[in-house]
């Protein structure tokens, strides 16, 4: 089945995905534990989070948490931060223990698919019925955490992927912003004869960056039709238009215009390369819409140069794919701990988060491409003192919906399994390990035996939104 995209109900917001180690907090002092009821709407609610640097934590605890507690000064809301995977790693040993905090920032909604069946989640639908979520809500987003009826968690940020460009280096090599593969080929070749890089990417502070390669690729050169009909099980991944664009990202790679080697990509820290782009050595970087909050510490004089940013649309690798071409997707979740003793409060944070619309717009705002959640507004609506830049992807993104030039990204609607191979996969691919058929066979085997387990968000309808 597949639920349609409203143009005006999509949006959401960019990453709290952090990179890099942390050390580890104890369990104990969290949440409830086993058998904890719904409590009466007050206590203390606990929450994870990994938003990363003084400034962002900041900002969330003067601007979300304070705000909350001021709107709802019977619950406390008690806010713990980690890094990158640790809060992935931390959460799914709390659940599985039936402890951990009482609202569950989840990776991604296959993720969260699987631990619904395995009952660690709190079934939301009495709250979205009381608090009227289905109308205030993207409801395509909302039946990607639907199973069996029953909705398990809150979409938390949509993502897409863009081709972040160094502004003043492609005007000072008087380069323009490349529509095609033809041109997107042609100025890597110049950039690389010229010793710049010309995409910067790697995979040392975030292991699954490979699959942000792989859902760029897939959708600007195989399509969203044919992901569409991979993902319902009409066609395999084993199909060459999928094996080809594969075939396409290792080419690059050997080439030295993704990461200046496939050695680079496993070694050079993704801090180095922001900082190489920053300075012009490197000049593309194909990144998720998340990056906005943080690509400007490279630029601008706290950097120590005189350069500027921008993005620009991922190009048309096919000249059957249209440009231009937006994939789709959510990026993570908040839900409840079915452990938890305060779910009543939990849920009136939740509704707070989601239905203060005025709070919700600010933040979008103040920080760009952070906060966005998947409100009903218009182009209009954006408040005039967001960056440009971060107000482009808003409105683009609703252009996209308006006219069904949307695709998938790998992390929402590939199952979960399947996914973690999209990536460790291709590390396989890129060091001669596995060819791409190989790994596209591979990958089609997980895709078929998870898809009759029924581990599949639905997908969005096909065409323009309504």
């Amino acid at each position: 089945m597949t639920a349609s995209l409203s143009r005006r109900r999509f949006l959401a917001g960019a990453g709290l995905t952090a990179l890099g180690i942390a050390t580890p907090s104890l369990l104990s002092g969290c949440g409830g534990d086993s058998g904890g009821g719904a409590g009466n709407g007050t206590g203390k609610v606990d929450l994870w989070l990994d938003i990363q640097g003084d400034v962002n934590q900041k900002y969330f605890t003067d601007n979300v948490a304070a705000v909350f507690e001021k709107a709802k000064p019977q619950i406390d809301l008690n806010t713990t931060f980690y890094k990158g995977e640790d809060l992935r790693r931390l959460v799914q040993t709390a659940l599985q223990s039936r402890s951990g905090p009482d609202i569950v920032r989840g990776p991604s909604a296959t993720q969260t698919i699987a631990w619904s069946k395995a009952h660690v989640l709190a079934d939301l639908t009495p709250y979205a019925k009381k608090f009227g979520w289905q109308d205030k809500l993207s409801s395509w987003a909302v039946e990607a955490f639907t199973t069996d009826g029953k909705l398990y968690a809150l979409p938390m940020r949509v993502d897409t992927m863009l081709l972040y460009f160094n502004k003043t280096l492609f005007a000072q090599k008087g380069w323009q912003q490349p529509t095609d593969r033809a041109s997107l080929e042609a100025l890597a070749t110049e950039a690389a004869g010229q010793g710049i890089v010309p995409f910067g990417s790697s995979n040392v502070d975030w292991k699954a960056a490979g699959e942000w390669l792989m859902t760029v690729f897939w959708n600007h050169y195989s399509g969203p039709d044919a992901l569409r009909q991979a993902l319902s099980g009409e066609i395999k991944f084993t199909d060459p238009v999928f094996v080809d664009a594969v075939a396409l990202i290792k080419s690059y790679f050997d080439k030295g215009w993704i990461g200046g080697s496939v050695e680079k990509y496993f070694s050079v820290p993704s801090q180095e390369i922001g900082a190489n782009f920053g300075k012009g050595k490197v000049a593309m970087v194909p990144q998720g819409n998340w990056f906005m909050s943080q690509v400007g510490q490279y630029f601008g004089a706290k950097a120590k140069n005189e350069n500027d940013w921008d993005w620009m649309p991922v190009p048309a690798l096919r000249s059957e794919v249209k440009y231009p071409l937006f994939e789709m997707g959510i990026g993570g979740s908040l839900a409840i701990n079915e452990a938890s003793k305060h779910k009543d409060a939990a849920a009136e944070y939740l509704n707070w988060y989601y239905g203060d619309r005025a709070a919700a717009l600010k933040r979008m705002a103040d920080v760009p491409s952070t906060y966005n959640i998947p409100i009903d507004f218009a182009d209009g609506d954006i408040p005039s003192n967001i960056d440009p830049r971060a107000g482009r992807v808003l409105t683009s993104l609703n252009k996209a919906v308006a006219d069904g030039q949307y695709g998938f990204v790998t992390w929402t609607w590939w199952p979960p399994k399947t996914d973690v191979f999209v990536y460790e996969g291709l590390e396989q691919v890129l060091t001669g390990k596995l060819t791409p058929a190989a790994y596209c066979k591979q990958i089609d085997q997980m895709f078929t035996e998870e898809k009759a387990n029924g581990n599949l968000p639905r997908l969005p309808a096909k065409g323009p939104g309504k």
